[in-house]
């Protein structure tokens, strides 16, 4: 379903308190004046509503989506200029993909989409130049400039329970409509829109392999974060999201109430278009090790506990014996991880 839903869901939920409303007030012989203030009341809360939506759908621009509804979006003239490109090359280009396997760390293959050399360079362009300066939500942690696995993980450290949850598919479900929606309301022409949409979609959705796709699937799920972090703060807790990655954390541990958040969880992502994953669905309590983007956070955010040994095990074997099961890079990759968890932690403690 498209992001369109958000609107329908406001003013449902409005409509849906003026007709209580109306029917108390009647059922109770009040006033008609009184019965007119009450639902006057509720039409600016539903107007606020609707206005909040669009402002946050819109990177704080509502101007741009109202500018583009009345026609007078941004053209194919404009997006050409700021990529560089000619009218005819963005109107006469249609993206060809080559699909290549690839194995996934859990068993089974992860399928990419690779775009030839033209497309690459112009999803490039949109990504550099047309990307940067959108907003995306907050709680969004994964592929956002100076965010990583560590700023996913910190907001968990220390909660009685961990909920795990899992998007099916995430990048093919981010489904086209939603894309031209987004392009649309941010202040771009219907035309302009649509190409951008051919430009950065395949068939489905976002191709898992485009450049563009993992700032997009950001960009575009705006309102699903907004609507999961308002789900986690209203029971104390914590939401993050990294690409695909759901997580909650909360300082009690009630199972009605976590049952309650995952049955929530997804009637949301159900009107973006998306599925829960049943078999990736984790409850972590604190007697057990709760891991969030590959790190521990029970007591503090670290790598695991048998992955640290490791690492020292095989740091003792290069220094003594020139040679070690992992190779020098490798070391140094996880060497370097190690040293950034334990800045951002001491940096995040000191606060």
């Amino acid at each position: 379903m498209s992001a369109r839903s958000t609107f329908q869901m406001t003013s449902g939920c409005g409509c849906t308190l003026m007709v209580l409303a109306g029917g108390i007030l009647l059922a109770n012989q009040a006033s008609g004046a009184v019965v007119i203030f009450v639902l006057s009341v509720i039409s600016v809360f539903v107007f606020a509503g609707w206005l909040t939506a669009l402002f946050q759908m819109t990177s704080g621009n509502p101007q741009h989506a109202i500018r583009s509804w009345m026609g007078w979006g941004l053209t194919v003239s404009e997006l050409a200029r700021r990529l560089d490109l000619s009218e005819q090359q963005l109107i006469n280009h249609f993206p060809k993909y080559i699909d290549r396997p690839i194995p996934k760390r859990s068993g089974g293959t992860r399928i990419l989409r690779i775009p030839d050399a033209t497309t690459a360079d112009i999803q490039k362009r949109i990504l550099q130049r047309l990307l940067p300066l959108l907003t995306s939500h907050r709680c969004a942690t994964g592929f956002e400039a100076g965010l990583s696995i560590v700023d996913n993980a910190l907001p968990h450290v220390g909660q009685a329970v961990v909920i795990k949850l899992d998007l099916v598919d995430f990048f093919p479900n981010t489904h086209r409509d939603r894309l031209e929606l987004y392009f649309r309301r941010i202040g771009w022409g219907k035309e302009a829109a649509s190409i951008l949409v051919r430009l950065t979609c395949d068939e489905e959705g976002l191709p898992q392999g485009a450049c563009t796709s993992p700032r997009l699937s950001n960009l575009v799920n705006f309102l699903m974060d907004e609507q999961l972090d308002r789900l986690a703060k209203s029971r104390k807790g914590v939401y993050t999201r990294y690409a695909d990655d759901i997580t909650f954390s909360f300082p009690k541990d009630y199972p009605q109430r976590v049952r309650g958040i995952i049955l929530k969880t997804r009637w949301i992502v159900r009107r973006f278009g998306y599925q829960l994953n049943s078999k990736k669905q984790l409850i972590l309590r604190q007697h057990q090790r709760q891991s969030v983007t590959g790190l521990n956070v029970n007591t503090k955010a670290c790598l695991p506990r048998e992955l640290r040994r490791r690492l020292r095990a095989a740091r003792h074997r290069m220094k003594t014996t020139g040679s070690a099961t992992w190779t020098e890079e490798q070391l140094q990759g996880w060497a370097s991880l190690e040293s950034m968890v334990e800045s951002q932690t001491a940096s995040e403690s000191e606060r």
